[in-house]
């Protein structure tokens, strides 16, 4: 497991928060939109992980590697990529 592997899951939590979000509300918010919540809780474990370690986050980030940093960067590039996708 890479030593940033709670901030991965954090990371991860927030990429399935915004492209949900994102999808669910690009074209404004509607009573139909409520179906999204079944979405979220389909992810529920990607929440439960990311909250179980998220105080462990703050350490992770106090000693990173170049390699890890490039780990971070990518995460954030494919949020990025995905929640377009979803535009």
């Amino acid at each position: 497991m890479p030593a940033i592997k709670e901030t991965l899951e954090v990371l991860e939590a927030v990429k399935t928060i915004a492209v949900i979000g994102t999808k669910t509300f690009k074209d404004g918010v509607q009573i139909s939109d409520l179906g999204a919540l079944s979405e979220l809780a389909a992810n529920f474990s990607v929440f439960s992980e990311a909250v179980k370690g998220i105080d462990q986050v703050d350490d992770e980030f106090k000693d990173l590697s170049q390699e890890e940093i490039l780990q971070l960067i990518n995460k954030i590039f494919e949020i990025v990529k995905d929640v377009k996708e979803v535009l």
